[in-house]
């Protein structure tokens, strides 16, 4: 793998994390209460994995630049990995 693919493949890590992060960061700018920081990591973590999972879905059955947008930030296209030699 490339240097390239290997940003390519930590972009569309971290992006689904970062929306559930904002997510319960917006719940409770909304005014809604989490009972503990447990709870609200729990959201996150619920909600990115909702986020990639649709995103994933999106991109392999509806067009590939729903991937690009959504895990890649509109940055790349989705990261190639090579059989080991």
């Amino acid at each position: 793998m490339r240097l390239g693919e290997i940003g390519t493949s930590i972009v569309r890590t971290i992006t689904p994390l970062i929306v559930g992060a904002l997510t319960a960061l917006a719940a409770r700018y909304l005014g809604v209460e989490l009972p503990g920081e447990a709870l609200a990591e729990l959201v996150t973590v619920v909600v990115a994995g909702i986020y990639y999972t649709v995103a994933r879905f999106l991109e392999e059955r509806v067009s590939p630049a729903f991937g690009r947008v959504l895990l890649g930030l509109g940055l790349r296209g989705a990261p190639r990995y090579d059989p080991a030699a």
